[in-house]
């Protein structure tokens, strides 16, 4: 993908001490274990860590909200991959969002604007609603009122004809911080910066597209094929 197909696609207890020293002391419970699905992080460059920073293998995932591969790996994968890598502490997960269009740099940018530990289940929860809110947001891009809009009102217009107002509200996101966010210009150059990378940089060949430990993976189309990699990273 060009440099000028992502510019253009832009636009848019202490306890109490025993009171008597006939209190039986009792042997402190073991301590829970940590559930590393909590632990979110951001890089640099704004890409969203979730999982133990020192995990023994580092999994990239560059991902479009409109891919429906993406779609399709994230139910297939994102249940398991959490419960039995990231939860554990053995692998952390890094996203890189690879924007294809206008209503993924929409959705994209809201996800980014929430609490760190909603952005993962608002990912999910699009992607398990994307047939739906996609079919939405393209068939308000062909309103014929859509192209004399600017590029603002284009990205709002879209975002609202998608559900993503509604959406989001449901996860604690107020109407104010719904359209500060997609007016944000720091936050779309941070996301205009990340596809840039994924596409020109990284020159990834599509999504989803998963690095391991610094190392590109060659085609991945399914949960089973990307456990195998990990467990073999994990030894």
């Amino acid at each position: 993908m060009k440099k000028r197909l992502i510019a253009g696609i832009l636009m848019l207890a202490l306890l109490p001490a025993a009171s008597s020293a006939a209190t039986v002391a009792k042997k402190a419970a073991p301590a829970k274990a940590a559930n590393w699905v909590d632990t979110v992080n951001i890089t640099p460059e704004g890409a969203y860590v979730i999982g133990n920073p020192a995990a023994k293998v580092k999994l990239v995932e560059y991902l479009s909200l409109t891919c429906p591969h993406c779609a399709h790996m994230a139910g297939e994968a994102m249940t398991p991959l959490k419960r039995d890598y990231i939860a554990k502490g053995l692998v952390s997960l890094e996203i890189r969002h690879a924007v294809r269009d206008g209503y993924d740099f929409a959705g994209s940018m809201l996800v980014r604007c929430q609490p760190r530990n909603a952005y993962l289940p608002s990912i999910e929860g699009l992607f398990a609603t994307q047939q739906v809110w996609f079919e939405k947001a393209m068939a308000a891009s062909n309103d014929p009122a859509f192209e004399n809009l600017a590029p603002a009102a284009k990205m709002q217009f879209v975002a609202k004809a998608a559900g993503f107002d509604s959406y989001f509200a449901k996860r604690g996101m107020a109407p104010a911080r719904f359209n500060a966010c997609l007016a944000d210009p720091k936050g779309q150059k941070a996301l205009e910066d990340m596809a840039d990378r994924a596409w020109n940089k990284d020159a990834i060949s599509g999504t989803p597209g998963f690095r391991l430990n610094g190392e590109m993976l060659g085609s991945i189309a399914s949960w089973a094929a990307l456990e195998a990699k990990i467990k073999a990273a994990l030894g």
